[in-house]
């Protein structure tokens, strides 16, 4: 029987599907340790991207044959994961950052607040539409910051472009959850948030993913 994924189902699959674009995505919130990045800041990501998720495979033999499991899941840079920032002209942002960095650890005191991230120390990411609307939330538990990267300057050869910065973050875990568009007396419709969103998650038998 012949293949029916053909150009024009293709085709028509994508005039009704569309395309997710590069640039459809935003980091709606990252409240890390005492850091408390607001929208304006935010506005200066650059670059970003979502979280992986990895089950082990486990390898079970048997009369010299192979047979693979699903293992526990592991998140694969839940130990840096990054995000890269244009740097504002006085660099205040950069600043912030590295300000929360040395109250985790002080190395001129040897004092700091390296305890474990609470659930309420997280970085919440969108993924939009072309309406700007959210598409699916992803939330970043246990959130705490590990590199504060160097800004470089070309100095001789320089062009005028702006120079930026990356920062990585450890995490525990992430949860995934669609919009939920809390109701109005009236029935209608505000946009989504992430407190209502963030019940949906506590409400679903700890199911990280929902379901």
């Amino acid at each position: 029987m012949p293949s029916n994924q053909t150009i024009r189902k293709f085709y028509n699959e994508a005039i009704t599907r569309e395309f997710s674009r590069d640039f459809l995505f935003k980091v709606a919130s990252l409240e890390v340790g005492k850091l408390k990045i607001n929208e304006k800041d935010l506005t200066y990501v650059k670059a970003a991207k979502l979280p992986e998720r990895t089950l082990a495979n486990i390898d079970v033999k048997y009369m010299g044959v192979s047979f693979n499991l699903p293992g526990v899941p592991t998140y694969g840079e839940a130990a840096g994961y990054s995000l890269t920032f244009y740097c504002d002209a006085k660099s205040e942002l950069h600043h912030k950052f590295l300000q929360e960095s040395a109250r985790t650890f002080n190395d001129g005191s040897s004092t700091g607040a390296y305890d474990i991230a609470g659930d309420d120390s997280r970085i919440s990411l969108m993924q939009l539409d072309k309406q700007l609307e959210p598409v699916r939330y992803f939330q970043l538990i246990g959130a705490s910051i590990r590199k504060v990267g160097g800004i470089e300057y070309n100095i001789a050869e320089g062009t005028g472009a702006p120079v930026t910065f990356e920062v990585s973050f450890g995490y525990h875990y992430f949860t995934v959850t669609d919009p939920v568009k809390p109701t109005r007396g009236d029935g209608s419709t505000n946009a989504p948030l992430f407190n209502t969103t963030y019940e949906s998650i506590n409400n679903n038998n700890n199911n990280p993913f929902g379901g």
